[in-house]
């Protein structure tokens, strides 16, 4: 069966503490933390603070699946800020630190990968598309040596309007790096949705790469909005039987965008829709 896990990217109102026991209460058996305030943003924790947490994820009996670093909002104040390929080099050196930062918290805390975006659609005049790209690669350069020293992955996660948004992309992405061990996908389902692709022809084609998968339906229209399981035009059912056909043994993390206070409902919403169809049991095992 399936190992389901749940994002605090919901919960993003409400404390850590308060994320994970909404979490907890729904029946999922990992969390993904959000790299960010006011969960983990890295210069926020402190030994002390790692050594808490911890220990509170093991009273509740939860895994870590996935350190999200690709929602860079509010530490930074607006999203997919710090950008890998700004024209400002101190932003894009702002960029490498956070992602280091995260990588060796992630080795502390024993999270075994870390997601990142691959850069924000909009490119700068002084940019060309190869040159964008270029740019990307030089970062991951930095990057990498150290994600192998932690023995840590860093996780590329395609999107919508991001340089590597589809299937070729990101085959093209991997033979740039010259498929860096340490390097891999967070394969985000409903992004390869959004640009017209189907999810399992994708996955099947990139699996040796995919390290975690994010769930969330998607508009019939196909527009990049994470909604709740059930509400849009993805086949969920289909998409987690090709993950089962394939044998797949990470987790697969519930991703949505922000509910607020409604939070908790979202959560328990999920985990019904998982389990009405046998994906997820009844208790938690």
């Amino acid at each position: 069966m399936l190992k389901f896990a749940y994002s605090t990217s919901v919960f993003r109102l409400r404390s850590l503490e308060d994320a994970i026991e909404g979490i907890e209460r729904a029946g999922f058996t990992g969390v993904e933390l959000i790299a960010d305030r006011p969960h983990v943003f890295p210069d926020d924790m402190s030994a002390a603070r790692v050594t808490e947490l911890i220990r509170f994820l093991a009273q509740k009996k939860l895994q870590i699946s996935n350190l999200n670093s690709a929602l860079v909002t509010t530490a930074y104040g607006e999203q997919k800020s710090p950008s890998w390929i700004a024209e400002d080099a101190d932003e894009r050196e702002k960029r490498i630190r956070y992602t280091l930062s995260c990588l060796r918290m992630a080795a502390a805390m024993g999270i075994p990968h870390v997601s990142t975006d691959t850069g924000p659609g909009f490119i700068s005049e002084s940019l060309s598309l190869f040159e964008a790209l270029d740019l990307y690669v030089g970062q991951m350069s930095r990057i990498l040596p150290v994600a192998k020293k932690l023995s840590v992955h860093l996780l590329l996660q395609p999107e919508p309007d991001s340089l590597v948004q589809g299937t070729e992309d990101v085959l093209d992405m991997m033979r740039r790096l010259r498929n860096h061990e340490y390097v891999g996908i967070n394969f985000d389902a409903g992004h390869f949705y959004c640009v017209g692709e189907d999810p399992c022809d994708a996955y099947e084609a990139l699996r040796k790469y995919v390290y975690h998968v994010s769930l969330a339906d998607m508009p019939l229209n196909q527009s990049h909005r994470h909604i709740q399981l059930g509400d849009g035009g993805m086949d969920i059912s289909r998409f987690l039987n090709c993950l089962m056909a394939s044998n797949y043994l990470g987790y697969v993390t519930i991703k949505l965008d922000s509910h607020d206070q409604r939070a908790d409902k979202v959560a328990m919403a999920s985990a019904q829709y998982l389990r009405e169809r046998d994906f997820m049991p009844s208790v938690r095992e």
